[in-house]
């Protein structure tokens, strides 16, 4: 087996890995406190419970893993790992409380592997026969926009964007952009919509990502914000 090759294989076995060790997990209460639980499978999230060979710095975080399309099946790019040390819990009641804000002091909220340079996320949406796709700020609001109905892509933070994506948009009508709710997602949107001629930034609120937006108010009224 060749070296790359090697490196292939060893990201989809840690991406399995990962995956066998998410139900029940914190890291699934996380997802469903998010809103996304029905899509976890769909997207193979995954926990670090216990961590393959060299990921010890992973171990309690969320596996978020790059799926790229290969011949049917769905190759794993890479992995990013989420602290979820802000996840919310279970009461005595069954409900899910609401989550403690951390500042994650000490590391990042998001660690990726190393040498893996800034992606797109979700890419097998940009196969997609409709005329129209969603380009999300972040992995959780591109599954919950999919979830939707809509395809959409996701970026890996505001500063990630790379010039040999834009290519990967050439075609479509409409480019929906959604960035968060904040000065740094519409500057994102601002951004992208500078770059892309067909972009069209759609702002959902104060405070509100897709992720939050969908969970709220449901599919239909996020499609309808779209004109869709």
């Amino acid at each position: 087996m060749k070296p790359h090759d090697s490196l292939k294989a060893d990201l989809v076995a840690a991406g399995k890995r990962y995956s066998s060790q998410y139900a029940g997990s914190r890291a699934e209460r996380y997802v469903e406190h998010r809103g996304l639980g029905p899509l976890a499978s769909r997207f193979k999230l995954g926990y670090v419970s216990a961590p393959a060979i060299g990921h010890d710095q992973y171990r309690g975080r969320l596996a978020i893993p790059y799926l790229r399309p290969a011949g049917g099946a769905a190759a794993v790019a890479t992995i990013r790992f989420r602290c979820i040390a802000d996840v919310c819990v279970k009461a005595q009641d069954g409900a899910y409380l609401a989550p403690h804000r951390e500042k994650h002091e000490g590391h990042g909220k998001y660690l990726g592997l190393p040498g893996h340079p800034p992606g797109l996320y979700n890419t097998s949406a940009l196969l997609t026969s409709q005329p129209y796709i969603a380009l999300d700020e972040g992995e959780f609001d591109a599954a919950a926009v999919e979830g939707a109905g809509v395809p959409a892509v996701g970026t890996p933070g505001v500063s990630s964007w790379r010039d040999h994506f834009d290519p990967a948009f050439v075609g479509f009508e409409v480019v929906f952009v959604l960035g968060d709710g904040d000065d740094a997602g519409r500057g994102f949107a601002a951004k992208i919509c500078e770059r892309l001629p067909n972009a069209k930034a759609i702002d959902l609120g104060d405070g509100y990502d897709a992720a939050r937006f969908i969970h709220e108010f449901g599919s239909e009224k996020f499609r309808e914000r779209l004109g869709l």
